[in-house]
């Protein structure tokens, strides 16, 4: 779990030099922390590796959601990443922003223990941490930013000889200190999302598991990274947690979002690309998925889709394996086939945007130039989501429609904050809409580039 003095480091080297020292007045209020944390994504979204995968996305989201209610986050919107990366890591930034990467699958061997994470995470922005550590840390200077900056940039590159100088270096002491800073945030953390944990129907013990394996990978570490180590050591956590267990009143488990055979599929599927083993799953088990996946890539649509039905029943009948089916049969061909599996997906979380975007792909192989109806709705509702203007770009470059190509790369360069490159796209978008159209979803875009302009 990425420490949260680290992440407010990364904030705060996004801004001018000169608004450093109000940064934290600028986090004090709820609104406030939305506004910084969105500014924040949208300068470094180009750089976290984004896995654009709508059905991780939405999971994620519910899984989000299904947490939230047990803190004090009000109407704050959740923004869910899935990231590509294979290092075991979530973090938590200002205004609801929760990343995850794909690498925490490999450890994770149940939706619970996901939750844990989660919930962790989500306890940081609820006991507001990152205003909290920018507020006492008004005092730093731009040259130990600097110093803090070197440190996680050599961390974020495993280039441990170069983070050992640093630490050594000129300001080493001040730098690691406000580096440890984070030791009871993450204490805190962990007791405030094992209560909300607990409180959604999840076991509580699973947060012990959590602070257990990573201690086991703190113990595997090298040594020379020993200086910058912020979490509190794997025994000190894990007593902490256990005491804390024993005190908690019995509560029933709730049904999970996926099943034990959905999530290990979720799981395979996740993991594509990895080639170590998946702790408390057999190696066969996803070696036959990543087939199919491999397949896929190498565009050999049929034998994947061939592989894929040769899977067990109990994999190819879950959520996750409705989602590789979409995939695989709308570029074999079998479009009946990829229809009755949207529906069945949006039959059981009609809230998904999944399903309209699995639409909007399989119209394209069905040479249907019609914009699914639905898919207007959602661009209104989430202009949030990546995915959708990624969706509607594919949709306008398979069908030559530049009106919307011009108004999707607006608003993916708005979301990865180039206000000059959406301004320019959303001026082709209105020079070549069709007159018999309504414009007003332009104007969508307008507000938003206003709004971000007169922050």
């Amino acid at each position: 779990m990425r420490k949260l003095l680290v992440i407010g480091v990364l904030i705060l080297l996004t801004l001018p030099s000169q608004s450093y020292a109000g940064s934290a007045n600028k986090l004090a209020t709820l609104e406030g922390e939305v506004i910084f944390g969105q500014a924040w994504l949208k300068s470094v979204r180009g750089s976290l590796d984004e896995q654009v995968d709508s059905f991780c996305i939405d999971l994620l989201e519910t899984q989000l959601m299904r947490l939230k209610n047990q803190y004090s986050l009000g109407s704050m919107r959740i923004t869910a990443l899935c990231l590509n990366s294979q290092d075991f890591n979530a973090f938590a930034a200002p205004g609801g922003i929760i990343g995850v990467n794909r690498g925490i699958y490999i450890d994770l061997d149940s939706e619970s223990e996901v939750m844990a994470v989660l919930a962790h995470e989500l306890a940081h922005l609820a006991q507001r941490h990152h205003y909290r550590s920018l507020k006492n840390s008004q005092g730093v200077s731009a040259g130990t930013l600097a110093t803090l900056a070197g440190i996680v940039a050599a961390i974020a590159t495993q280039k441990s000889q170069v983070a050992q100088s640093l630490v050594i270096g000129g300001q080493a002491a001040n730098a690691t200190s406000r580096l440890a800073y984070s030791r009871d945030n993450e204490r805190e953390a962990d007791r405030v999302g094992m209560k909300a944990l607990h409180s959604s129907g999840y076991p509580a013990h699973e947060m012990r598991d959590i602070v257990q394996i990573l201690a086991e990978k703190q113990s595997r570490s090298t040594q020379d990274l020993v200086f910058l180590r912020t979490h509190p050591t794997g025994i000190e956590r894990q007593s902490d947690v256990e005491a804390r267990i024993a005190q908690m009143p019995f509560i029933p488990n709730s049904a999970p979002i996926f099943s034990a055979n959905d999530f290990n599929m979720f799981r395979c599927i996740q993991t594509e690309g990895y080639k170590g083993p998946l702790r408390n799953i057999e190696a066969q088990y996803c070696r036959a998925i990543h087939k199919v996946l491999d397949l896929y890539r190498a565009k050999h649509y049929q034998l994947a889709i061939k592989a894929f039905d040769q899977l067990p029943k109990e994999s190819r009948q879950t959520f996750s394996g409705l989602d590789l089916e979409i995939v695989l049969s709308s570029h074999s061909g079998q479009y009946s086939r990829a229809k009755e599996a949207i529906e069945t997906i949006r039959l059981f979380f009609p809230s998904w945007l999944q399903p309209a975007i699995a639409t909007v792909d399989l119209f394209i192989a069905q040479g249907k130039r019609e914009l699914p109806r639905d898919l207007r709705k959602h661009m209104i509702q989430r202009p949030d989501r990546l995915d959708l203007w990624r969706a509607l770009a594919r949709f306008a470059i398979a069908f030559r429609q530049d009106h919307l190509l011009f108004e999707a790369r607006g608003w993916d360069a708005f979301l990865h904050g180039k206000l000059e490159s959406a301004k320019t796209q959303l001026n082709r978008a209105r020079n070549s809409w069709p007159k018999e159209l309504d414009p007003r979803p332009l104007e969508l875009l307008s507000r938003a580039i206003i709004t971000t302009e007169t922050l």
